[in-house]
């Protein structure tokens, strides 16, 4: 089941490159992924993701240069991953927290790269 989609065209029409959300039950999925704009940060993200799954680095090495917390949304929630599952958790009682597995994330983020291009 699609999570999220992308948009080309605004309210007025006008051109833009946005993500939706098909359900607000994944908000904070559609606040992480479209807060990349750029194909190297897409990437990155991607990268990070790939390399926990593979057991690379462990989740605490990827943020802990960001203060071991990669927020989603200016405060909207927080991401973290643990055995191969992605957690998107809320910070407000606007939110929902929700978990999905990490590769259909990673799915994701490069299903964004590609729409980006």
């Amino acid at each position: 089941m699609k999570k999220v989609i992308f948009i080309n065209k605004g309210l007025n029409n006008e051109d833009i490159k946005a993500v939706k959300c098909v359900d607000d039950k994944y908000m904070l999925l559609s606040y992480f992924v479209g807060q990349f704009r750029f194909l190297d940060d897409i990437q990155e993200v991607i990268d990070d993701l790939e390399n926990v799954k593979n057991g690379l680095q462990t989740w605490g090495d990827i943020i802990y240069p960001l203060g071991n917390n990669w927020d989603i949304g200016y405060g909207n929630g927080s991401l973290d991953v643990e055995n191969n599952v992605a957690y998107f958790l809320t910070g407000n009682k606007y939110n929902k927290s929700f978990k999905i597995p990490i590769q259909e994330f990673i799915d994701i983020m490069k299903d964004w790269k590609v729409f980006m291009t």
